[in-house]
């Protein structure tokens, strides 16, 4: 919950994903099952992850990564309704500002497709209403997605060679934008040659 928080992860709620964990949620549900959390480690997957390790109380000595991950969450308030108001604005803001960015840049009369289709994807593009007006198509290395149209976006899934072949579109909007740096060597690597959009946490040209 702390790194969805801080970098504005939206599009990360999505049926996959029922829950949304914090060390306070956790130490309170192992709890009553006599469960005591007695390490904890912030890790980079999915674009922020927790790894927690818990065992009966008094059998292993409790890490100093407990406190501090304790105390920091006490700073962003998770037990407040009013920390995710402010995240709701911050996300209706966000949607904005990235519109406003394709718009800029197809007024310029340059052509976006997005790269990759993850499951994430679907709600970072029905949310800011993008479709086929904004977004030419998706690509996409996954056999099992190409042919198909990306669910309610409906942009059609192509394979990655139209993004990065002779007739390539002049910017990509990076989906999987929680690995950019990975994706953008990789592309780089298959030929694209145009500039990249990085959506969150805020819209960013590279």
């Amino acid at each position: 919950m702390p790194d969805l928080l801080e970098t504005l992860q939206y599009d990360f709620f999505y049926h996959e994903h029922p829950r949304y964990y914090s060390l306070t949620a956790l130490e309170a549900a192992f709890a009553p099952h006599g469960l005591e959390v007695f390490r904890v480690e912030r890790i980079p997957t999915r674009g922020g992850s927790l790894r927690v390790y818990a065992g009966s109380p008094g059998e292993s000595e409790v890490d100093e990564s407990v406190a501090a991950l304790r105390e920091f969450e006490k700073t962003l308030r998770l037990n407040e309704e009013g920390t995710y108001r402010k995240f709701a604005a911050r996300v209706a803001e966000h949607r904005e500002r990235l519109r406003g960015l394709l718009a800029a840049v197809k007024r310029d009369g340059s052509r976006v497709a997005a790269a990759t289709s993850p499951a994430r994807a679907t709600t970072l593009l029905t949310y800011c209403g993008l479709g086929p007006a904004d977004l030419g198509f998706v690509s996409e290395v996954n056999p099992r997605k190409i042919g198909r149209l990306s669910p309610g976006a409906h942009l059609p899934v192509v394979a990655q060679e139209r993004l990065c072949g002779p007739d390539q579109p002049e910017y990509a909007l990076l989906l999987s934008w929680h690995i950019a740096d990975e994706l953008m060597s990789l592309l780089r690597a298959d030929g694209f040659r145009g500039r990249f959009i990085v959506p969150l946490p805020e819209p960013v040209v590279v």
